[in-house]
């Protein structure tokens, strides 16, 4: 039974329109990202609920990285069955999350 459920995982996944879904997902979430930039930026960065700018555009960043890299996984295993291009979208995308959780670590947005 293990291995039929994941086989239909695998399906799932593996579909091309699961593959577009996420990734025009994660698009959305990170122009939603851009958006809230503000909050972490210098004049959200010097009000009395700093934190929770910050926990909340962490929360929206870490949301749009797993989009993008769910992205990146079920175009991956599209790309093993039929062949195809890279997913240089979402693997972009990933890359993009983690340098800009890199600069909020380092507090870089508040300037």
């Amino acid at each position: 039974m293990d291995q039929e459920e994941n086989r239909s995982f695998t399906e799932i996944v593996a579909k091309p329109v699961t593959g577009t879904v996420l990734a025009v997902a994660s698009g959305l979430a990170f122009f939603f990202l851009c958006m809230i930039l503000p909050l972490v930026g210098p004049a959200g960065s010097k009000v009395d609920h700093a934190a929770q700018n910050k926990a909340a555009f962490l929360g929206v960043l870490i949301i749009t990285f797993l989009l993008a890299a769910a992205a990146s996984y079920s175009k991956l295993m599209r790309r093993k069955i039929e062949g195809g291009q890279q997913p240089w979208f979402s693997l972009g995308l990933c890359g993009v999350c983690i340098l800009t959780l890199l600069i909020l670590l380092v507090d870089g947005f508040s300037i």
